[in-house]
């Protein structure tokens, strides 16, 4: 599963709206909006910490 589907989909289990995310997360809305649909360039750092807020794992394979 993509990262951008494992945020979308523990963001909505948590019933968390973008804005919410963002600001536990200390990123910008579109920020978030952007890691979803898994555009623009959002750094390592900003994806790391909206991860943290939602409980997961930057899993690395390959």
């Amino acid at each position: 599963m993509k990262i951008s589907d494992r945020v979308r989909a523990m963001r909505k289990e948590l019933l968390l709206t973008q804005q919410q995310l963002a600001d536990l997360a200390g990123v910008s809305d579109a920020t978030v909006r952007q890691i979803e649909r898994g555009t623009g360039k959002s750094t390592l750092k900003s994806v790391l910490s909206v991860m943290e807020v939602l409980g997961l794992e930057l899993e690395v394979t390959g």
